[in-house]
């Protein structure tokens, strides 16, 4: 319960970020510092954004079209709701303060989010153009070039804006195209500033952290600031004094706004981007190196678990084929089924063991052949009791789990128990919740040992129920329970686990 309600909190958190924010900017704009008035702020837009709460929750939890009708619902529907109701109602339009700049927040806040978990599982362990693309260098580069299309947009606008100082912050796009020679001339300055930016990131990034901080230590990489500080920033600044916009007034747009490249101000500006740089760099780096580290434990489980799928009892084989055998000297018209039913068995085990998930309808399937292999052995000696489930096939779930059960009560129970003796199997569905109960007679030998506590009970001899609990750690942590244990003269198994829909 714990892990759901911080599942769900970390899920709402960015919708909740977007209330926050959107209150704050309305508290402000009343110029008043009355607290009564800011938790009504507060709580009024709580209520007034409850829909787009509910919506992006809806969304999470469903699936493709259920889940973007769920979303167009919340934050796109009930906008155009309010606003329609608020045009034909004056006194909700006096009350309500939610308007278009709470809209865009709350979708965006929403959209960023699954965005975010979308680019997050396009580019998991891959090393592919999109990952290059949404890397923390091609970030830093877009941002530079925005800000150098901003500025020369800037500088064209406002007329000699190296003597005209402070700028208009305005950009007219018409302006650019008219003047596109203007614009190219500014932004090729400007351009050249970023360059030098973005070479203090780069230096930071994978000179400094990478080589020096990461390999050798604080004091080297402190070391290694200092020299890169002093050694870069007066000829990178006597550079840019060389630019045109540079040559026009006192006013130059290096750090220290003077023409003199050994200014201190100029020393200082490069500290305070290695400054602010390095724990964005460093926490993008530990980001990437995590993802790095779970796609290799991703790998080595999915290794793990091909090699307990691949773990094809020979016991059974081996029996199967020396009753066959049998049956063959004495020519019985068993022989070509139990032929068919163990090359059934083989070529599910080969090509169906390989895959990650079958429908539950086929590997039911699987026990199905394999207990009419065992009917063919024990004939009247052993009675079968078998309860199957409905609608299997719109499950999924891992190949070759449930015969582990199965083959145990064979090998441990039925086969050293006294003839005639009794195996009852049911397997049912509780929504999306599968039970498997298994009862199979218990040897004399074995409840002499439960009794003494002198050698291993049945559920714990061999290597089946380990490989079975071994999987259900891997493929359904904390969904799952699987109990076995003695019942007096009885053994019995019961497995639970949730199962995924088809």
């Amino acid at each position: 319960m714990t892990v759901e309600l911080r599942k769900n909190g970390l899920l709402l958190l960015p919708v909740l970020a977007a209330v926050l924010l959107e209150a704050s900017i309305r508290f402000v704009s009343f110029r008043t510092p009355d607290p009564l008035l800011l938790l009504q702020t507060h709580g009024q837009l709580l209520l007034e954004m409850l829909p787009f709460f509910i919506a992006h929750y809806a969304a999470w939890h469903s699936h493709k079209i259920k889940a973007l009708l769920f979303w167009l619902a919340g934050f796109v529907g009930y906008p155009l709701a309010a606003t329609a109701f608020a045009h034909h109602s004056a006194t909700f339009n006096d009350w309500h303060l939610l308007g278009g700049q709470g809209y865009m927040l709350a979708a965006g806040a929403s959209g960023m989010w699954f965005l975010h978990h979308l680019l997050g599982r396009v580019t998991q362990g891959a090393s592919s153009w999109l990952s290059t693309l949404l890397s923390l260098d091609t970030m830093v580069a877009v941002c530079l070039v925005i800000w150098t299309f901003t500025m020369a947009g800037v500088f064209l606008h406002n007329v000699d804006p190296m003597i005209n100082q402070p700028l208009a912050m305005i950009i007219d796009f018409a302006q650019i195209v008219n003047e596109l020679p203007l614009f190219t001339h500014y932004f090729w300055q400007f351009g050249v500033m970023a360059g030098a930016l973005f070479c203090v990131y780069w230096f930071n990034r994978y000179i400094l952290i990478r080589q020096l901080l990461a390999v050798h230590g604080i004091v080297p990489f402190l070391a290694g600031c200092v020299v890169f500080i002093l050694v870069f920033s007066p000829p990178v600044c006597a550079l840019l004094l060389l630019m045109p916009l540079n040559n026009v007034a006192e006013f130059t747009l290096i750090p220290s706004e003077n023409h003199n490249p050994f200014d201190p101000f100029n020393y200082q500006l490069t500290f305070w981007l290695l400054v602010f740089s390095a724990p964005l760099i460093l926490a993008f780096e530990r980001q990437s190196q995590g993802a790095k580290l779970a796609a290799i434990a991703q790998q080595q489980t999915r290794t793990e678990l091909q090699l307990l799928q691949q773990q094809v009892n020979p016991h059974f084989l081996f029996n199967t084929l020396n009753n066959l055998y049998a049956l063959c000297l004495e020519q019985s018209e068993q022989a070509p089924e139990m032929v068919e039913k163990l090359a059934g068995l083989l070529r599910y085990t080969v090509y169906k063991g390989q895959l990650e998930r079958v429908s539950l309808s086929e590997d039911i399937g699987y026990l199905q052949d394999y207990l009419a292999l065992q009917r063919m052995r024990y004939t009247a000696d052993c009675q079968f009791n078998c309860r199957w489930p409905e609608k299997a096939e719109d499950w999924s779930i891992p190949p070759l789990m449930l015969i582990i059960v199965l083959e145990n009560a064979f090998k441990h129970g039925i086969e050293k128990a006294p003839k005639p003796c009794e195996l009852t199997l049911s397997v049912t569905l509780r929504d999306n919740t599968l039970v498997v109960e298994c009862m199979n007679p218990l040897p004399p030998a074995s409840q002499a040992a439960i009794a003494t506590r002198t050698s291993d009970a049945q559920g714990d001899s061999g290597l089946g129920l380990d490989n079975l609990k071994r999987r259900l750690a891997l493929q359904f942590p904390q969904k799952h329970l699987l109990v076995s244990e003695s019942k007096g003269d009885v053994w019995h198994t019961r497995l639970e686990m949730e199962l995924a829909p088809c």
